[in-house]
């Protein structure tokens, strides 16, 4: 039961975590070819705020969720972000790519093994869970955020018009991971 409660009460904070980036990929398409320090900043506070918010979650979840260590690991990588874009960007395009291809190169990291034990678990009937498709789409979406920033295969100007919508996407798979796990709590209730 305190599984259910806890993470019905704290699930807001995952849907902020999707929208701030959200927010990012929108910012990532405005700022695109004119990055700047200030953007870099705002690009900066959110990571940081998303990261928080996951930490938040997860550290509230810690003794309730089995593989809560995925949790944190995201929480504590868009807590690296932020503060990489601080220290790292200095207002430069080449920056930017440099610190958000190294993210998306975690970030894919995390969801791929994230998305094998999430295959691994789901025995049963119907042998791929609905969370273990989200995974693959988040593997799948940061993969191709990395590809986009790290090999530019549209120029460079180009692939970075494109690349803010990986962020966009990842922050609705974070919305939809969120409300699976309300639904699933409220079905163990």
């Amino acid at each position: 039961m305190a599984h259910n409660k806890s993470s019905l009460n704290l699930s807001p904070l995952l849907y902020i975590r999707g929208v701030l980036y959200i927010v990012i990929g929108l910012i990532m398409f405005v700022f695109a070819n004119t990055y700047s320090f200030t953007s870099g900043i705002i690009i900066g506070v959110l990571a940081l705020l998303a990261g928080g918010c996951q930490l938040i979650f997860s550290f509230a979840n810690l003794r309730d969720l089995k593989n809560n260590v995925w949790g944190v690991l995201h929480g504590v990588t868009d807590l690296a972000f932020g503060v990489a874009m601080f220290v790292y960007s200095q207002g430069t395009i080449g920056g930017l790519v440099d610190v958000l291809g190294m993210w998306a190169v975690m970030y894919a990291f995390l969801q791929s093994v994230q998305a094998m034990y999430a295959f691994m678990a789901a025995r049963g009937p119907g042998w791929v869970s609905g969370t273990s498709v989200v995974h693959f789409l988040n593997v799948l979406t940061a993969g191709g955020l990395a590809f986009m920033l790290l090999q530019y295969p549209e120029g460079f100007y180009e692939s970075l018009q494109y690349a803010g919508i990986f962020p966009i996407i990842l922050g609705v798979l974070i919305i939809i991971l969120a409300r699976e796990m309300q639904i699933r709590a409220a079905h163990i209730a």
